[in-house]
């Protein structure tokens, strides 16, 4: 540049900026991989005078080599070229002309030792897909044509905060040039490489074009499936046909959602003052995957549901890294006045609860998704179903997993993926509601009010809270392996369809848990509840804080896991000041007490991490008595991990359990918890505050044993009881024990936590039931003898009088002979 075309260029990106705020993503050497002594030039798919002062701009906030400057250590007066030119007088034509300076760098890369790198530069003017037929859209947004002049003036003047810059991954020329020796072959290729990349970055940040609401539903009603809906129903009902397509109508009126960009930037807008209020930050870990598989995959978002904030909060930050919000599945329940309307214009579709007893209802439904699935579309969707009130990973549902199988099979063009996400809150804004549910209260159901609690619950702390993404599972390799035959869906059996639907919910369960945030709560609450009265000096405090935070980080329990960084005193400040827990002063020093009824809470936020701790636990606990062989505690371990996973969705393989096993003694022993003497593992002294912090691992996994040990010595004392009935006795001899011994965990008589454990049972093949009763199969006694080696002996004792007594009352064995 000329001084004087310099001067101008700054004073009109000056004058741009005074209005623009654009956000920008991958502007540093990190994310583009350049180094200090690379020659960078930048690429852009379309040549633009406004673009390339929005990069410049941010190359020179990042330290990066500026575009508009001459190219380091070659003849080059600007480090940047273009893929094509506007034509005409608005732009709206492009002429696709080869750089000049492209294939200029070529030689330059013959030339030099150094490397040339080309970073590829996305810019979207308005940060949203086209409306497909819609005039106005067309004006203000980005779309699959090229952004014209009077567009993207329109964008500025119109959505100044809603333009969105990606730097990607540098392409290194010299690793094309050494793959391919022809230098025609060679640009050919790098044109390809990026129009390619280009093409896939517009899939992640636009995605597909918008159908109007009105032409999406017309495609349902006239598809096959509903259509045949349609007239069976018409038939059943002895009525027109006319009067059960408005049925139809009605139906997906009442599904189809009404995404509109503009209330996706209110709401953008909006979450960002609330964010700023509720939390001290949101942080968000390995985005980057996601966007990489959102170039070329229909991505279908399966987070934990753990609070309403969940689904804002997922597309809030998917938007705001540059990524189309999905489509969400809500319950017909949060159709509520303004508020499900403002939903669904946020990408809402709603869906009744059940679908049983209306196969046109039910075929609506599935045509609806499939759509969402051919048309390239991301979803959302809770395979727990509804929020989880314990804070533990809910037994998955199948029904959205089924109906997506059954879509994949009969469109499988565009690759599905199933990204697991992880939400780490250090407080649910739903705290109060969740513990009157844990203490007994009926669940209550939304209303337009609760919108008005949540304005009044922003003058409370709520900490930090952190968004994981967790390893994605490939829909069409996990078929191929479980059901063979998925690709011919008329040779597909039923019951092999089912299993495979059921395997593939078990999978994302345990890839949701795989992403586990262990946040201060998650492990201040884990050791207050190990305490008997839930109170503990801050010595203690501070050791056993330190010993969970470095058992989480030294156990690598997922390389999607996040384990927080604050230091131990921190922890504890951060914790203190978000939940409740009460700091005090006593003669002999300070203590920090939970006092009633937030232990009942707590048990929510340790259970968001209690997987991380059960084999930890578990082997704390078979070693603190007098010690215990190595092979006898992987011989324990064996006989009980299956149960543990079922229960708790931990993402190890079995088969990966004895290297786990191997590394948890390792850990333990490096903490000073346990001490290796050859083969045997040894307590420390008892004396010793080591030996405290052990015994306080060992209680984590205690409650869960102690079902374990009732549901078995329920069965020997007594096999002949259905499984209802052993489920109602269990969970009674439960409840028992909580009153008796100060257990403040509701989920502890859980019947549904039981049944995951008599399930687990039956597909060990540990007991069968045949013609209403028990059949207790080879392995029973050992892992009954396995459950009874864990437990303190009066407890022990203390549950096998609970279980005469129950027995006794519920009338299905006539008065115990034996004694304790």
């Amino acid at each position: 540049m000329t001084r004087l075309r310099r001067r101008q260029f700054n004073l009109n990106r000056r004058v741009l900026f005074s209005w623009i705020r654009p956000t920008v993503l991958g502007c540093d050497a990190e994310n583009t991989g350049i180094a200090d002594d690379d020659i960078v030039c930048y690429v852009l798919p379309f040549r633009s005078v406004a673009d390339l002062m929005v990069i410049d701009k941010a190359c020179q906030a990042a330290g990066l080599p500026r575009p508009v400057e001459p190219m380091q250590w070659i003849d080059e007066q600007r480090a940047i070229f273009f893929l094509g030119h506007p034509e005409g007088l608005w732009g709206r034509r492009t002429l696709r002309k080869q750089s000049a300076r492209m294939s200029r760098l070529f030689f330059h890369q013959d030339e030099q030792d150094r490397k040339v790198k080309i970073v590829p530069v996305s810019l979207f003017w308005g940060h949203q897909p086209n409306k497909e037929k819609s005039l106005l859209g067309n004006l203000l947004s980005d779309d699959w044509t090229v952004t014209s002049r009077f567009r993207k003036f329109l964008a500025i003047l119109f959505h100044p905060n809603h333009i969105l810059v990606q730097f990607s991954r540098a392409i290194d020329l010299s690793t094309l040039m050494a793959e391919e020796a022809d230098r025609e072959k060679q640009i050919r290729r790098l044109l390809r490489l990026l129009r390619v990349h280009f093409t896939q970055q517009k899939q992640a940040i636009l995605g597909p074009d918008l159908s109007h609401r009105r032409t999406l539903i017309n495609s349902i009603l006239e598809s096959q499936a509903v259509v045949q809906a349609i007239e069976k129903e018409a038939r059943s009902k002895q009525t027109t046909t006319a009067t059960i397509e408005a049925k139809a109508l009605s139906y997906a009126n009442e599904i189809v959602s009404h995404q509109s960009y503009a209330v996706i930037r209110f709401f953008h807008v909006v979450l960002t003052w609330l964010w700023n209020k509720l939390y001290d930050g949101i942080e968000v870990n390995h985005i980057q995957t996601v966007k990489d598989l959102a170039q070329n995959h229909e991505i279908i978002y399966v987070p934990c549901h753990r609070s309403h904030i969940d689904y804002l909060l997922l597309s809030y930050v998917l938007y705001h890294n540059g990524l189309t919000p999905p489509h969400i599945a809500a319950g017909k329940n949060l159709n509520l006045p303004v508020v499900g309307s403002l939903l669904r214009r946020a990408g809402a579709f709603f869906m009744r609860r059940t679908f049983q007893g209306d196969n046109l209802y039910k075929s609506v439904f599935d045509e609806y998704l499939h759509l969402m699935f051919v048309r390239g579309y991301s979803v959302e969707y809770f395979i727990e179903g509804g929020r989880s009130r314990t804070g533990r990973t809910l037994n998955p549902r199948t029904g959205m997993l089924s109906m997506t199988m059954r879509s994949f099979q009969r469109n499988a063009s565009k690759p599905i993926c199933f990204m697991p996400v992880y939400f780490g809150y250090e407080r649910i804004m739903e705290d109060a509601t969740y513990l009157n549910e844990l203490s007994g209260a009926a669940k209550k159901e939304e209303s337009l009010f609760d919108i008005f609690r949540v304005l009044g619950s922003l003058k409370n702390a709520f900490g930090q809270v952190s968004v994981n993404f967790g390893e994605p599972l490939q829909l069409a390799p996990f078929l191929d392996q479980h059901l063979p035959d998925w690709r011919t869906p008329e040779q597909t059996e039923s019951a092999a369809f089912s299993q495979a639907c059921s395997e593939l919910a078990v999978a994302l369960g345990k890839r949701i848990n795989g992403a586990v945030a262990v946040n201060p709560v998650n492990l201040v609450a884990t050791i207050l509840l190990c305490t008997p009265r839930q109170n503990i000096g801050k010595v203690r405090l501070l050791q056993q804080v330190a010993s969970l935070q470095s058992i989480a980080s030294g156990l690598g329990f997922s390389r999607h896991m996040t384990v927080t960084r604050l230091t131990p005193e921190e922890i504890i400040a951060e914790a203190v000041s978000v939940s409740g827990i009460v700091a005090g002063t006593e003669s002999f020093g300070e203590i920090y007490t939970a006092p009633a009824p937030l232990p009942v809470l707590l048990t929510y936020y340790r259970n968001n991490t209690l997987h991380v701790f059960l084999i930890p636990a578990l082997v704390a606990r078979l070693v603190r008595q007098s010690g215990i062989a190595r092979e006898d505690v992987q011989r324990i371990c064996r006989g009980l991990y299956p149960y543990l996973q079922a229960e708790c969705f931990v993402h190890w393989p079995l088969e990966d359990l004895p290297a786990l096993v191997d590394q948890t003694i390792s850990v333990l022993a490096a903490n000073n918890l346990i001490e290796e003497q050859g083969n045997l593992l040894q307590p420390p002294g008892r004396t010793t505050p080591e030996y405290i912090n052990l015994t306080a691992i060992a209680e984590i996994v205690e409650p869960t044993l102690e079902r374990y040990f009732i549901v078995t010595r329920l069965l020997e004392e007594q096999p002949k009881q259905s499984i209802r009935e052993l489920e109602t006795n269990a969970a009674a001899i439960g409840q028992q024990l909580s009153t008796f011994y100060g257990i403040n965990a509701p989920e502890f008589f859980d019947k549904s936590v039981f049944a995951t454990f008599i399930n687990a049972l039956r597909e060990e093949g540990i007991v069968n039931v045949r013609h209403n009763q028990f059949e207790l199969v080879h392995g029973f006694a050992e892992l009954e003898h396995f459950a009874q080696v864990t437990m303190d002996e009066d407890l022990r004792l203390h549950v096998i009088q609970a279980i005469h007594e129950q027995l006794d009352q519920s009338a299905v064995l006539p008065q115990a002979s034996d004694t304790v």
